[in-house]
């Protein structure tokens, strides 16, 4: 056939795949085809409404044409919305995630199909969005970023095997920006000249199901720590086991990426260090590990021994070793055990420690204690969607115990607690009623327990009328009960209450010392507040903080201080700059509420004024 032959078009074309389709076949096949069936159902209903056209499909994987790229952009945006509604439904039991890449360009078509670079970069865009994310090229940049109000964030020229790309994100949440390193056109390759940053961008590639696929992991500085899960060293497997090894490593990230208080990096990322056999302190700088965990198994005809180890990259040494002996056939309910017990101890030294450990001894499963960590990452959000989103998980969890369970007491009177004070209320007396029932149970009840008083404690001072004398008095009993780093927290809020400032910022620095990790940075961001309450310098403040002020999670309060700050020195583009992140980040200002009248008429004001330059 001649080139006149050839019958080409420019077209926009549209590239949407999902995340980890084979582990979750791998999972449960059935359940993972009635989810992409649903899944399917959605795309097709807006496949439809934006006039797109299917072309291809990979088992997968949709290529679709759209005659627009207003519209193909607009359905992807509709339908990653769609997605993640349907994954937040407690009604949903296997939740895809989905990658979507755009790309306007040249194609050949032939017999029904599109061929050509148009369609190989869409998939390469595809390949580089980040779950639940869409890439789009320059040339629908340029098209749709004068007709669209969402918002952009360019990634710079990438290259991938022959293709060369300027690349954009679509943000459809402030979380997903992310920096890439701007490729050349030489032939620099992505694994080449990767930066140690705050920010770090890695691409790797892989060949999954006979076709290539461009992982790209994307680190920012936020208050959970990072785990590497690497890859497992097998000895031993016959050619039909190899499969075990790898997976594995799949269940303990899939078991890991269950508590919301860490962040586990991708098995394509264990595959690039195994492969390049980076040393520790490479996966350190690099990718801003905290704590790798390794595995080595070894197979002896029908039997095999696992261990397992976690190191501490801070420190170079290792904090927790597991090993089991086991017979082949018991390999996933040995692995399954194995990754609840590190989950576990993770959990537990990046918590708060004895806090954690009492929990843990009073709940029944490690789905149980890592749904109690997750409620209270959730719920110290302190916001209406945090809330909510922190109700449902209690609710799940009573419906596991019996009424009177000292944990999901605790967790029933702080819930009820935020619920009065975010005015969620729709009876607040009634609400003081079951508060009072509530905190008499837990302290009867449980003598013991150091929870129930520092719950009582504070509650009491804050919500039921009740005497600094009689909350210092059970912060203290709590204290003899052994109540510890969680103690230390709520004892500083009762003394802050009462005016007694010093004390207030004297404990929280000595929790600081003493906690392993402060989940969104909530009780950096109570010292901060107790220190700007009690009028202390800027300088004293941006010690507490340091570089940790440019966390994409950093807690309201701190960045609202800034902003202040900011304000006070005449920048007033950095006080709007920090006072959006702080609205970003759930901002209110009664999180800062300052005893002194003067000081709260001034902040107030202050704020007020940053909020209405900002919304011009």
């Amino acid at each position: 056939m001649v080139e006149s032959e050839i019958d080409r078009k420019i077209a926009v074309i549209f590239v949407a795949d999902v995340v980890g389709y084979s582990k979750h076949m791998e999972k449960d096949e059935n359940a993972t085809f009635k989810a992409y069936g649903a899944c399917e159902k959605i795309l097709n209903k807006l496949l439809k409404k934006y006039k797109g056209s299917v072309f291809n499909t990979a088992g997968d994987s949709v290529l679709a044409e759209f005659p627009s790229a207003v519209n193909a952009v607009e359905c992807a945006v509709d339908f990653q919305n769609e997605i993640k509604e349907r994954n937040g439904s407690d009604k949903t039991e296997t939740k895809l995630e989905f990658r979507i890449g755009i790309n306007m360009g040249d194609v050949v078509q032939k017999d029904g199909n599109l061929l050509g670079d148009g369609v190989n970069i869409a998939a390469r865009l595809e390949a580089f969005s980040q779950p639940n994310g869409i890439t789009i090229s320059k040339s629908v940049y340029d098209l749709v970023v004068p007709k669209t109000k969402v918002t952009f964030n360019d990634l710079g020229v990438q290259k991938v095997k022959q293709n060369t790309f300027h690349a954009y994100d679509i943000l459809l949440d402030p979380s997903q920006k992310r920096t890439l390193k701007t490729q050349s056109t030489s032939n620099t390759t992505l694994f080449a000249g990767i930066a140690a940053a705050l920010i770090i961008a890695i691409a790797g590639f892989f060949v999954l199901n006979g076709r290539e696929e461009v992982q790209v992991a994307e680190f920012q500085d936020t208050s959970k720590p990072v785990i590497l899960v690497a890859s497992v060293n097998a000895t031993g497997l016959s050619e039909d086991q190899q499969g075990f090894a790898n997976g594995m490593t799949e269940s303990m990230i899939s078991t890991f990426s269950t508590y919301k208080g860490i962040r586990v990096l991708s098995s394509s990322t264990s595959t690039h260090v195994a492969e390049n056999n980076m040393p520790d302190e490479d996966i350190r700088n690099e990718y801003g590990v905290n704590f790798v965990v390794r595995s080595s198994m070894q197979v002896m005809g029908e039997n095999a021994r696992l261990n397992v180890e976690v190191t501490d990259l801070k420190i170079g040494e290792v904090v927790k070793t597991e090993k089991r002996d086991f017979a082949l056939s018991d390999i996933f309910t040995v692995q399954d055990d194995l990754s609840d017990s590190i989950l576990g101890a993770l959990q537990t030294n990046l918590g708060t420690g004895d806090y954690d450990r009492r929990v843990m001894a009073r709940l029944d499963t490690m789905e149980d204690f890592t749904l109690f960590l997750n409620w209270i990452r959730i719920w110290r959000s302190y916001t209406p969607e945090g809330y909510e989103k922190s109700k449902v998980i209690l609710d799940d969890l009573k419906t596991r115990y019996s009424e009177g369970h000292p944990i999901i007491d605790v967790l029933d009177s702080w819930q009820i607690d935020q619920k009065i004070q975010l005015k969620l209320s729709q009876n607040e007396d009634e609400d003081r009623d079951q508060l009072r029932l509530i905190l008499k149970r837990l302290t009867s009840k449980n003598p013991d327990l150091p929870d129930g008083f520092n719950a009582k404690a504070l509650i009491t001072l804050v919500r039921l009328g009740g005497s600094c004398e009689d909350a210092i008095a059970d912060i203290s009993h709590a204290e003899k009960l052994g109540g510890g780093q969680e103690t230390l927290l709520i004892g500083a809020a009762v003394y802050n209450r009462c005016g007694e400032r010093k004390k207030t910022i004297g404990r929280l620095r000595e929790l600081l010392k003493i906690v392993p990790n402060d989940p969104l940075w909530f009780q950096t961001g109570f010292l901060v507040s107790a220190l700007y309450q009690d009028e202390q310098p800027p300088e004293k403040i941006y010690e507490v903080v340091g570089e940790k002020i440019n966390a994409e999670d950093m807690d309201p309060r701190i960045l609202a201080i800034y902003a202040i700050f900011e304000f006070e020195k005449g920048n007033l583009n950095e006080a709007i700059k920090y006072y959006k992140r702080a609205i970003g980040n759930g901002f209110r200002k009664d999180r800062i509420e300052p005893t002194n009248e003067e000081l709260r008429d001034k902040t107030y004001k202050i704020l007020d004024e940053i909020a209405s330059l900002a919304s011009d």
